[in-house]
């Protein structure tokens, strides 16, 4: 990749990782759609994976909900597995545009209809019922456009976790998933030496990124904090829409 290429996707990095350090999320659905308009779709998912696996890892550090985690939602982890798999084989055949666009619409129809204080509510019978299809859907979709947050982020908001159980529930899912993708991509040849080393680089910005907006993210309150996730997901799904 040009130079100058590569100065846009450590900015995307940092900017992205920023965002991230404060509302716990959001680094690869904002980026990515940037990084896209530059690179083919195919190198970006790859190159954005190991980054995003460095800002997973240190928002679940930084929350300390690990056991919590992996006790109430492992069921959701290990149901994306498989639609992961089914995602990357649909990606390496077709493209994924309008997956794109439905992610967008979704996320910015949720986003409204919570903002507006219409909210869902899930009880924990069917949080039950819904972990697998809910792993199964969010797998696949993050295997086809590289989206982690669809429809877990929904999912986990309707649970109506506190800041930090959130925060890190959906980090470690994202852990999981970026682990199982790396190794697919590597099955369908979609991830190669040179990608690992523009992608390794990559995790200075965002680790810069994710310190200082952590450092900002426990001076906001919960309804801000809420607030400020929605007007994140409501971007990402014109950003979405905007790539499609």
């Amino acid at each position: 990749m040009e130079t100058h290429i590569l100065i846009i996707v450590y900015l995307t990095f940092f900017a992205a990782a920023f965002i991230k350090g404060l509302t716990g999320l959001g680094f690869v659905s904002l980026c990515l759609p940037v990084i896209a308009i530059f690179i083919k779709l195919e190198i970006a998912i790859p190159l954005v994976v190991l980054p995003s696996l460095l800002s997973n890892v240190m928002m679940i550090y930084q929350t300390r909900r690990l056991k919590q985690s992996i006790r109430r939602f492992w069921l959701l982890y290990l149901s994306a597995f498989p639609g992961i798999y089914a995602g990357v084989m649909l990606l390496s055949m077709v493209g994924n545009y309008t997956a794109k666009l439905a992610l967008g619409i979704i996320s910015i129809v949720y986003s409204l209809l919570l903002l507006l204080r219409i909210e869902i509510s899930i009880s924990q019978q069917k949080e039950k019922l819904l972990s697998v299809p809910i792993g199964l859907t969010n797998g696949f979709l993050n295997g086809l456009t590289g989206t982690q947050i669809i429809p877990m982020l929904p999912y986990l908001l309707s649970l109506k976790l506190d800041r930090d159980g959130m925060i890190n529930a959906i980090n470690l899912g994202f852990t999981l998933s970026i682990t199982v993708l790396i190794i697919i991509f590597e099955k369908f040849n979609l991830i190669t030496l040179e990608i690992v080393k523009f992608s390794l680089v990559g995790a200075i910005p965002v680790a810069a990124g994710i310190y200082l907006g952590g450092k900002l993210r426990h001076k906001i309150s919960e309804g801000r904090f809420r607030i400020a996730v929605l007007i994140l997901l409501i971007i990402i799904g014109v950003n979405l829409i905007l790539n499609a």
